[in-house]
């Protein structure tokens, strides 16, 4: 009895694992994302505002400039960031909980809540993934570009799309990870349940 009940919580750490790696690896993406936004907008700033200013101080003629079509490469980077922080917040537990009335309630009854939650945001989650694919679908049908550059918007918009379903991926894994966590009355994952 002992041996078949670490059976199903074996394959559950397995599966985290390997959930994990993959929410990880697509975080880091998500955070060049965010730094490639921040080096855009740094240096948008300094050519459009700094420099002029610079420049009249000393006596020199400066025009501004910045980097062409720099409000569509933070629009896309951060479509790229959140979908890419999505999955491994989910995984880690990091969405916002409010505990003010589970506070003091036993392992059991937090970890039966929080499957209810993941089943939601688990339907939630593969709702939107599945409406994404038809925008993508449009995007692809229309060849739709961004004004300036002149970008294609399937690209990141596949990005996203495929991490959506990596989000709906992760949320059935912690509907599977709750309930192991009713069965077993014990916390299961990187995070202890009893911390919210």
């Amino acid at each position: 009895m002992n041996a078949t009940a670490k059976r199903p919580t074996a394959a559950l750490t397995a599966v985290g694992i390997l959930l994990e790696r993959v929410s990880g690896a697509v975080a880091v993406l998500g955070g060049v994302a965010l730094l490639g936004m921040i080096v855009v907008s740094v240096i948008s700033i300094v050519g459009r505002s700094i420099l002029p200013g610079l420049a009249d101080l000393v006596g020199l003629e400066f025009r501004a400039a910045s980097i062409p079509g720099d409000v569509e490469l933070v629009q896309i980077g951060t479509g790229v960031a959140v979908f890419s922080f999505l999955p491994f917040c989910q995984l880690r537990r990091g969405n916002v909980i409010v505990d003010f009335f589970t506070a003091g309630a036993r392992l059991r009854v937090r970890a039966a809540l929080d499957l209810v939650g993941n089943l939601i945001f688990t339907a939630l989650a593969a709702l939107i993934a599945w409406r994404l694919v038809y925008g993508l679908q449009d995007k692809l049908a229309y060849n739709d570009t961004t004004m300036v550059l002149r970008l294609p918007e399937a690209y990141p918009f596949a990005y996203g799309v495929a991490c959506a379903w990596l989000l709906a991926i992760v949320c059935a894994y912690t509907v599977w990870r709750s309930a192991e966590e009713v069965l077993t009355n014990r916390p299961i994952g990187p995070h202890d349940i009893a911390e919210h």
